[in-house]
């Protein structure tokens, strides 16, 4: 059985941009996905990219890291949440809107980002900004999201 590095590995080198290589990117991960262990979040999340062609992909990655119980799901991004900021700021707003929508989520963000470190509180309070500038409508979601990054 390969490793979820190993797994992932095979994952990056796949060429998005070639449609004939979509399956191959869901099978691996199917794969990693079918480990069932919160290691695989971080190394996901390194796989969103912006420019993605195919933006269903970077959904089922979504997916696949929102299996797991919310404690477990914001512990592993709130782990890697400044480069997951940094280097793919459209997925990292996508998936802490769906966090925001997701009432159990969101309190348990906020409950979590209590006890964060500096870094990761701003990083949060900078996205959240960023999606309240975006749509109003997070406003009410966002708030005490913001007060516990502050």
């Amino acid at each position: 059985m390969k490793t979820i590095s190993e797994l992932i590995e095979a994952l990056r080198g796949i060429d998005l941009g070639e449609s004939g290589n979509v399956g191959a990117f869901e099978r691996g991960l199917a794969e990693v996905v079918a480990l069932r262990t919160t290691d695989s979040i971080v190394p996901l999340m390194g796989l969103f990219r912006d420019d993605a062609p195919y933006d269903e992909l970077m959904f089922s990655i979504i997916h696949g890291i929102e299996v797991f119980e919310d404690a477990a799901y914001v512990a592993e991004v709130l782990r890697d949440v400044s480069s997951f900021c940094s280097g793919s700021p459209r997925w990292a707003s996508i998936v802490f809107m769906r966090m925001l929508n997701t009432e159990s989520t969101r309190l348990e963000l906020v409950r979590q980002l209590r006890d964060a470190d500096a870094g990761t509180k701003a990083a949060v309070k900078s996205l959240m900004e960023k999606i309240n500038a975006r749509s109003f409508e997070f406003l009410p979601k966002t708030t005490a999201v913001i007060a516990a990054a502050s």
